[in-house]
């Protein structure tokens, strides 16, 4: 063949739909679009087998086919005609066309019923132009975007971070200016297992920080569940082709919803990148991207996207260990100041003050602020710690030292990931009550500051 299955890999990614042609054994034809056509080996192909009743009757009577697909750099069709060879339905070929459905399907809300049955394998034994989709001349309208000086660039600034905190913002920063990549996340692991929280963002109007996403649902989800990065082009396509399939399909009753912050995202994404970030097998966090531009992430750029998770995944976790051992080296304890009866605070500015109502739910361990949801878990639990603190004591400087060893937060041992609790609760107060702040004092230090008085109220 003069063109091989290698050099159409850009047709493989989803971006514009393909279509399957068979006939069966008395002649009668049969044409279907596909969602889905996956590169096997230099003379393969695979076919995601889900709905197409017809056409597989028409394999199983003559194993003839043609595929057409399509280059979205270049509008160039190309036919491959095909000859049935097995049907897979388990193994790393199955299991790799079958996350990327599942990823659509749960961005959809259809995680569970737009199922992957089989990767149909084909011998592919000719490519030929398809005349009626003649391309245009001229460059790919996107280039490869993980480049080696904008590896370098990132790597900069990762190692110029000097916190935790300051590292996020590195490397989302770096991301955004050195590849280009303006709407971009990073979650990490919870207490709770399975669950995944959103500790920082960049490029949308909310910052979404402490938005929760469980182990399989949307994109980052389903990286954390399967360790494997996930890439989706054509998004929009994959995802009214899943509402056409199932438009009629009802949610299945879930219960009671808890309260949740939203997660943040673009309104039309047509390229999604998810990242695993893992170290020695440990699941550090994923890298969230998304661009409103198809095929933003190219096939060549895949050892790059593996190779970047590596790295920054080992930035994280390194950063992580460097604090909590310079913090257990440097803190000085801080003694408690004893709170006299009838004495309160001293306030800084003037004698009236905004009042906030912060009430504590215990069984669901969240905190409502005015009435309006804030945050849950850990870092719920942290809030309502120092500030039940302060109430008693009028303290208003605290230490992570002393966080770990309060055994009503239940922190573990090992891997508590203090730090990051921190962040995220001082952006989500950042965002939504700037009258609570946490400023750092020093290396693990950290004060309370309130411009506004407080009414704290604990509920079942």
């Amino acid at each position: 063949m003069s063109v091989t299955l290698e050099s159409l890999a850009t047709c493989f990614q989803g971006i514009l739909p393909a279509q399957l042609f068979t006939c069966s054994f008395d002649g009668i034809p049969n044409a279907a679009y596909l969602s889905h056509v996956e590169y096997v080996d230099p003379t393969h192909v695979a076919l995601s087998f889900q709905f197409f009743n017809k056409s597989r009757r028409n394999i199983s009577e003559n194993p003839s086919a043609l595929v057409q697909v399509t280059d979205p750099d270049t509008g160039q069709g190309w036919q491959l005609r095909l000859r049935y060879v097995r049907s897979e339905t388990s193994g790393p070929l199955f299991d790799r066309m079958a996350l990327r459905i599942e990823a659509i399907a749960s961005y959809c809300g259809l995680k569970g019923i737009f199922k992957l049955r089989a990767a149909d394998v084909y011998e592919v034994l000719a490519i030929e132009k398809a005349l009626e989709e003649a391309g245009f001349e001229g460059p790919a309208a996107l280039n490869p975007v993980f480049t080696t000086r904008a590896l370098q660039e990132l790597s900069v600034r990762v190692n110029c971070a000097d916190s935790l905190e300051k590292l996020l913002d590195s490397i989302l920063r770096g991301l955004d200016e050195s590849f280009g990549f303006s709407h971009s996340a990073i979650l990490a692991p919870t207490e709770e297992e399975g669950v995944l929280v959103t500790i920082a963002t960049r490029g949308y109007p909310e910052s979404g920080v402490g938005a929760e996403v469980r182990f399989g649902e949307g994109i980052a989800g389903v990286v954390a569940e399967a360790r494997k990065p996930i890439r989706v082009s054509g998004l929009i396509r994959g995802m009214l082709y899943a509402y056409a399939m199932h438009r009629d399909a009802e949610q299945a009753a879930a219960g009671v919803r808890r309260r949740r912050i939203p997660m943040p995202g673009l309104p039309n994404p047509e390229s999604q990148l998810g990242v695993p970030l893992i170290v020695r097998g440990e699941l550090i966090g994923v890298l969230y991207l998304e661009s409103e531009a198809p095929y933003r992430f190219h096939e060549e750029d895949k050892a790059s996207i593996e190779l970047l998770g590596s790295y920054l995944a080992i930035a994280l976790q390194n950063m992580q260990l460097q604090e909590r051992s310079t913090d257990a080296a440097a803190e000085v304890p801080t003694p408690a100041p004893v709170r006299r009866p009838g004495v309160k605070p001293a306030r800084n500015g003037a004698a009236a003050r905004a009042r906030r109502d912060v009430v504590y739910y215990a069984g669901d361990e969240c905190i409502l602020l005015d009435g309006e949801y804030l945050i849950r878990s850990l870092p719920a639990k942290i809030l309502w710690r120092l500030l039940m603190a302060r109430e008693s004591t009028g303290r208003n400087e605290f230490t992570n030292r002393e966080l770990r060893l309060d055994k009503s937060l239940n922190l573990p041992e090992w891997k508590d990931n203090l730090e990051s609790r921190l962040i995220l609760l001082r952006r989500r107060l950042d965002e939504k009550c700037p009258d609570i702040r946490l400023v750092p004092r020093a290396r693990g230090r950290f004060a309370l500051e309130l411009g506004c008085d407080v009414a704290l109220s604990l509920r079942p």
